[in-house]
């Protein structure tokens, strides 16, 4: 499903208005039922109060009440401007509801605001319809006062859209805004909505279809997608009766240094159990006899290191010659590697020459700061999977800057270098060379562990080596790592999860991906979805 920003939407809104000819006042009739809809559902009570703008959003909050009050409900209206202030269908819906015996009061200055607690103390709940999408500036002064005492309430609240306050483009927090309970959108979701601190504030989404065709999108441009299960299955490839372990692939993982052998063997344990063939470990020869110890259906095999304990350039020769002789399909370089100038050498030389699909993971890329140009040399797009901090020093660019939003500096990336990204923070984003990005919202606080990237390393490394194209094995590769993670932290609670529960866990994942192969597309609600039902799991 695409995530959309305020512009693309309203783009998205008029092509439906004015070439599809779907009437705006439809479109708001369509959103304002979907709201109640959660209402009836979710909210408790049977009294609201309903706190509308003078723009679209609150003409949206105008058709809500209306529809609360068809519903049974006992309705009350603050509106922020006089009915003749309003314009277009928001005035329509305003003169709609004052033929009802639904009471509109004008709450437009600060001076009136202490009306308002008159009406709030007795209601269950507040829907917030004063801002839509298309705020862009920080909200001051009456507004700033109306949305801190709308909060100060302690009242459920349901935002329609998206919480009054925020800007629907970034996640970060623009000023003073509304924190709701429940969002209910329109169409597609916002940015806003996914990405933290703002989604903080959003509480549970729910995405309703007003009759905007899903293929619209299309042709507004707007290559930012949720990562759903829908995208990643069917990802693995068929396992025929005839098959063999080469079949599968056979995965590289280089890396270890003294106190990091645990690294490259996660990596390693991670894509067995992703499905690969075959996994070894080429890791420096003083530390082998720990890798004999510690693995036992993957292999290692020793590099020289003359004892130091990490690889290092005058180890890029014997590296090579393992690569080309070992039936190889896909290599993973940097988990446990070390920071030593020889290593980031090594590192720099071996993605000069190497050929085959290779992940780039940890250490591995904190050696390419600087020399991130040769990631244009592959042939085939090398697949990056960064942390903020890591992706900060192959950037150039502040913690602060790529934050603000991840989504355009991902994809900025990617496109520039050719490269695969996947910037790995509390909302993963997987970016394109061709300019698509794709947001991970699932997975939880409990894989903020040490060990969780090696793991997704591995796993993305297997996919990789059995022939699956960059793309896939990084989009189905954060979708498993992450589902695994979230059934880890149900069973084991997010405190006590470890990387190494995410491998023991990735069997289950695995089995729900299949699962929904097998029974074919998940139902749906036909009207409203919760965001969790959008990207599955």
């Amino acid at each position: 499903m695409r995530l959309v920003k305020s512009a693309e939407m309203r783009e998205i809104d008029n092509h439906a208005i004015e070439v599809l000819g779907i009437p705006g006042i439809v479109l708001m009739e369509n959103a304002a039922r979907g709201v109640c809809e959660v209402i009836y559902g979710r909210v408790e009570g049977t009294s609201a109060l309903v706190v509308c703008g003078k723009g679209n959003n609150g003409g949206d909050g105008l058709a809500v009440a209306r529809n609360l009050y068809n519903m049974g409900y006992d309705v009350e209206v603050i509106l922020t401007a006089p009915v003749e202030e309003l314009k277009g269908d928001a005035r329509k819906n305003a003169e709609i509801l004052s033929t009802l015996p639904v009471p509109i009061h004008i709450v437009d200055t600060t001076e009136k605001l202490f009306e308002l607690y008159t009406f709030a103390k007795e209601c269950d709940f507040i829907v917030d319809a004063l801002f839509g999408t298309g705020l862009s500036k920080p909200l001051s002064g009456f507004y700033a006062e109306l949305v801190d005492f709308i909060n100060k309430l302690n009242k459920t609240v349901v935002s329609v859209d998206i919480p009054s306050g925020l800007s629907a483009d970034t996640g970060e927090v623009i000023g003073p805004h509304v924190k709701a309970d429940y969002t209910v959108t329109f169409a597609f979701p916002k940015v806003a909505h996914v990405m933290p601190p703002a989604c903080y504030s959003v509480g549970e989404l729910f995405v309703v279809d007003i009759s905007i065709p899903e293929d619209v999108p299309n042709l507004i441009g707007p290559d930012r997608f949720l990562l759903t299960l829908d995208e990643v299955a069917f990802t693995y490839p068929i396992r025929e009766i005839m098959s063999h372990k080469y079949t599968y692939g056979h995965v590289a993982i280089i890396g270890g240094s003294r106190g990091k052998t645990g690294a490259p063997a996660m990596s390693a344990q991670a894509a067995l159990r992703s499905g690969a063939g075959l996994v070894s470990v080429i890791v420096p020869a003083s530390l082998n006899d720990i890798f004999e110890n510690k693995l036992t259906e993957v292999m290692s095999i020793p590099v020289k290191d003359d004892g130091k304990g990490f690889l290092g350039i005058d180890s890029l020769e014997e590296l090579l010659a393992v690569i080309e002789k070992g039936k190889f399909s896909a290599v993973v370089i940097g988990p446990g590697l070390g920071s030593f100038p020889e290593t980031y050498e090594l590192v720099r030389e071996f993605v000069k020459e190497c050929k085959l699909p290779m992940v780039i993971d940890a250490d591995g890329i904190n050696a390419l700061a600087g020399s991130t140009e040769i990631l244009k040399l592959k042939e085939e797009p090398v697949i990056l999977t960064p942390h903020i901090g890591e992706f900060s020093r192959i950037s150039g660019l502040t913690k602060e800057e790529i934050l603000k939003d991840l989504t355009k500096v991902a994809s900025d990336f990617a496109s520039h270098f050719g490269a695969i990204l996947v910037l790995k923070s509390g909302r993963t984003v997987i970016a394109t060379p061709s300019g698509k990005s794709y947001v991970n919202v699932i997975g939880n606080p409990g894989m903020a562990t040490a060990g969780t990237g090696d793991v997704l390393a591995g796993v993305i490394g297997a996919l990789s080596a059995m022939g699956v194209e960059p793309e896939d094995s990084a989009k189905f590769g954060v979708y498993i790592h992450s589902l695994a993670g979230d059934i880890a932290a149900q069973e084991l609670t997010e405190e006590a999860l470890v990387a190494t529960d995410l491998i023991d866990y990735l069997p289950r994942a695995i089995q729900t991906v299949k699962k929904f192969e097998r029974e074919g597309k998940r139902e749906r609600f036909a009207f409203i979805t919760s965001l969790r039902e959008i990207v599955g799991g």
